[in-house]
């Protein structure tokens, strides 16, 4: 039997590479993946070298044979979901009303038990023998951040079934997603017909108003950029310290309130992108590090896609954009961006240091740490310039070194 970590990469196969035929292996590796247990193809041509140029050529494809059928299953299901969740109690919980639907869930502000505690259900809505794969990522990402108390994570408090459904209790916290802050700021469309309130459909909405929210993120905007980017780097320290990885950190997968309080919800399984390229949404490839789009992942990929949410903030515009997934990763792979102060002039200069830095092409110029990203933030919040001077690309046009370093306004 292999060995494998807590991403599901194999780590040493006990079966000898010379006893392994070629279709075994692909066996072994297609079954993990339906597993959600992250296999990489790097891994099984360093274990079995001698059928290293079949694999790279042939597990690609599979992956996305099985991506397709993937997404024709989910696409079947999708045609089940009801329009209305016609049961109003689960388990110990009264449904009040729905908050917002994400693409495998639906979200809803409930009461629980005697005390009537306000909380959030967020419902897998098939019943488990229609989709026990599904239900299965469902029940692994929920285990992310199964009690994991942090002010700045949206916490799941238990997880439960009843009456054939699997769902989540989970905190109810009032804000509204970044996304949509990023909408009232003006740099993405609006949501429906212009109202105070927006039905979140990758987010969550919590008894906030959008007008409220955006006026009070205006009234000190970089210090607000650097306070929200700094809570979002706590939340990932405390992540990351406990081994868990975000994996798809974007605007819709951020709260925040009126008095300028984050949280970070939507925590995502660490799955390999080879062969799945062109199976992912831009919104989703957007906010994706180089290093992960070519099939690697960890820590300072959590605070590269942090700096493309900064830089959307600090810009209103996001790092990469482009009509298809094909042309947007070559964009990213390439780390070509528009100088953040070449859109906003008045950007500080060590704000605007520190998002190129969580941006650099190279990992090894960027944040090792979220520690390390806090820190300058916090500098910078006190008034202090950037403290680490690395190169960074800008548009290709080579490498630069010396940072701007006015004075923070």
């Amino acid at each position: 039997m292999s060995s494998e970590s807590s991403s599901g990469i194999i780590e040493q196969p006990g079966i000898a590479s010379e006893r392994m035929t070629l279709e075994v292996m692909a066996s072994r590796f297609l079954e993990e993946h339906r597993r959600w247990l992250n296999p990489s193809i790097k891994a099984y041509v360093n274990s079995c070298p001698e059928y290293a140029d079949e694999i790279r050529e042939s597990f690609p494809v599979l992956i996305a044979m099985e991506e397709w059928k993937t997404n024709q299953e989910f696409t079947r299901l999708r045609k089940q979901v009801p329009a209305d969740f016609e049961n109003r109690h689960l388990g110990n919980c009264r449904i009040l009303k729905e908050i917002s639907r994400t693409r495998t869930s639906i979200i809803y502000s409930a009461e629980q038990g005697p005390q009537q505690r306000s909380v959030a259900i967020r419902l897998f809505p098939w019943k488990s023998e229609c989709s026990p794969r599904w239900r299965d990522r469902f029940l692994c990402e929920s285990r992310l951040v199964f009690q994991s108390r942090h002010p700045n994570i949206v916490s799941v408090d238990s997880i439960e079934k009843d009456q054939g459904y699997t769902y989540t209790v989970m905190q109810l916290v009032s804000g509204i997603s970044l996304d949509q802050v990023l909408q009232g700021l003006g740099c993405k469309q609006a949501g429906a017909g212009g109202s105070d309130q927006f039905e979140s459909q990758t987010g969550y909405l919590y008894q906030e108003q959008l007008t409220q929210v955006v006026n009070s993120f205006r009234q000190n905007y970089w210090r607000s950029v650097a306070r929200l980017g700094l809570q979002a780097a706590n939340a990932l320290r405390f992540a990351h310290r406990r081994g868990k990885l975000h994996c798809d950190l974007r605007p819709a997968h951020l709260i925040v309130n009126r008095e300028g309080h984050c949280w970070l919800t939507g925590f995502s399984l660490p799955q390999q992108l080879e062969g799945t390229l062109k199976q992912q949404r831009v919104p989703t490839l957007q906010y994706q590090s180089p290093e992960r789009i070519q099939g690697e992942m960890g820590k300072i990929s959590d605070l590269y896609s942090l700096g493309c949410v900064l830089y959307e903030l600090a810009t209103l515009t996001p790092a990469f954009q482009a009509a298809n997934s094909g042309a947007l990763i070559e964009q990213i792979l390439k780390g070509r961006y528009t100088r953040p102060c070449e859109i906003v002039s008045e950007i500080p200069s060590a704000l605007e240091n520190i998002i190129s830095r969580c941006l650099a092409s190279s990992r090894q110029d960027r944040f090792q740490s979220a520690d390390e990203l806090s820190i300058n933030l916090v500098r910078f919040l006190n008034g202090h310039d950037f403290k680490n001077h690395v190169k960074s690309d800008w548009k290709g046009r080579g490498k630069w070194s010396v940072f701007r370093k006015n004075d923070i306004q």
